[in-house]
């Protein structure tokens, strides 16, 4: 009989390790800049050995966590960050948020740059920080300027302008910052799920390609803030809007077409939930074989982790398909 286990793993001015917690949720997706998770400690947990003075738990805001989960003895690191907020009242509520909790609060260098690359911009912002990054592609940003308060802010501009996602993952124990317009390709598994089998619910929905209506606006502004916009696409569709400065019309309208192919992918929409190993994370391959005969390859976009005293369950959402076989 399985048996729901976890240890939670707090270092700040001393190091607590405790195994056994009321309820724990993480949310990891690759659409937000802060992975989150939100633990509530049992009633009855005890400090050994702290020496607040208080019944105030000894632990703070910046205090770092890991969080692992599992059933019997096999665990999984499910989450790594800092500690957010802390609710002392009984019972204990933990909010955590991933390395993005420091960048948050890292200052951004003002920055200006005539022709910028992708990777000259991030290294600059990360400048200091320690932090490792990788880039999923080098794209050309043209003329640029990091104007923002912070470095998290800078990158949601990044996204915001050019939808280039910024988001972390632990590959090998280490947490790295991935940058770029796409799906990383290293350190991720590929994970079988069937209807009847390990797939307990779904909510798919099938579209084809030529279904999907998205329009694309594009945006870029050159020399002496000379303006460019090229819009592609379907007038009626999803309206994706970009922008990257220090293109032509004919560059700009090649960015414009390859985010709308992006963005019209033949396959399933939609999630399903499952039981909390096998372990996925976001960026894994799904291979689903749905309750409707349709199966597909698809990267993983989110996955929210809840475990507790309703048990240990993972809502994986679907993101890019990388093959479809339709029935």
């Amino acid at each position: 009989m399985l048996k729901l286990s976890s240890e939670i793993i707090i270092a700040g001015d001393k190091t607590w390790a405790f195994n056994a917690v009321a309820s724990c949720k993480i949310v990891e997706d690759v659409t937000t800049l802060t992975d989150t998770c939100e633990i509530e400690l049992p009633k009855k947990i005890k400090w050994e050995g702290a020496d607040n003075g208080t019944d105030k738990p000894p632990i703070k805001r910046g205090d770092k966590i890991t969080v692992k989960l599992g059933y019997n003895d096999e665990l999984d690191i499910r989450f790594t960050g800092f500690i957010r907020t802390v609710d002392a009242k009984n019972p204990v509520k933990i909010k955590c948020e991933d390395g993005m909790f420091i960048l948050k609060q890292k200052k951004a260098k003002p920055q200006s740059y005539k022709k910028a690359m992708l990777k000259d911009v991030i290294s600059d912002l990360l400048s200091g920080t320690g932090m490792d990054f990788k880039l999923i592609e080098n794209i050309p940003l043209g003329l640029y300027r990091v104007t923002k308060p912070t470095v998290a802010e800078a990158l949601q501009e990044l996204k915001e302008k050019h939808m280039l996602q910024s988001y972390f993952r632990t590959v090998d124990n280490k947490s790295v910052m991935y940058v770029g317009l796409s799906y990383p390709t290293d350190a991720k598994n590929k994970i079988l799920f069937k209807h009847g089998k390990n797939i307990v619910s779904e909510n798919f929905e099938y579209r084809e390609k030529e279904e999907i209506r998205a329009k694309v606006e594009a945006t870029s502004f050159g020399a002496k803030h000379k303006k460019n916009y090229v819009e592609v696409g379907d007038s009626d569709g999803d309206v994706i809007k970009i922008r990257i400065d220090g293109l032509n019309e004919a560059e700009l309208k090649k960015y414009a077409n390859q985010a709308l192919e992006r963005y019209k992918q033949s396959g399933f929409k939609g999630s399903f939930e499952t039981f909390g190993q096998l372990m996925v994370k976001k960026c894994d391959d799904v291979e689903i074989y749905a309750s409707d005969g349709n199966s597909g390859i698809y990267l993983v976009k989110k996955n929210e982790i809840e475990f507790g005293m309703n048990g240990f369950r993972q809502k994986i959402e679907l993101g890019q398909p990388l093959s479809v076989e339709v029935k």
